[in-house]
């Protein structure tokens, strides 16, 4: 009875995912788009208690096409000149290394992205972390 009760329920679940007609794929592109980028050397916009502040860089690639379909992940690359490996990080970054908590996140629009900034007590220790160092986009 057991063996039956299995048998019947992997049966109807089998079923019910290739009955699915809701389904809908579609691909726009074969391949990933790498831009590089590097981060500014300023701000474009910082609020007056310094606990918020961003960043934009104007990004072509970023088409209405790819605004409308497609994803974009940033990364950071991150160096160090203790020995440790260089490596990249995925945003958002939250940094709990700093003096206070702080985060990096991405946001998108046609042509453009903006990195913002937001801490406990100042983003200045953030962004002076940040500035100069390469941004990597993936769109996909």
């Amino acid at each position: 009875m057991r063996k039956l009760l299995i048998l019947s329920s992997l049966t109807l679940f089998t079923f019910g995912i290739f009955s699915c007609t809701n389904i809908k794929t579609q691909n726009i592109n074969d391949a990933n788009n790498v831009v590089m980028l590097v981060v500014p050397e300023d701000l474009s916009s910082i609020s007056d208690d310094e606990k918020y502040a961003n960043f934009e860089i104007d990004v072509p690639e970023i088409t209405q096409d790819v605004y409308d379909n497609s994803s974009i992940t940033a990364y950071i690359r991150r160096t160090y000149d203790d020995g440790r490996p260089e490596r990249w990080s995925e945003l958002p970054q939250p940094f709990l290394s700093l003096d206070d908590s702080s985060i990096s996140y991405l946001s998108f629009g046609v042509g453009f992205i903006r990195i913002s900034l937001q801490s406990e007590t100042s983003i200045l220790e953030l962004f002076d972390l940040m500035k100069g160092n390469d941004l990597k986009l993936v769109i996909n």
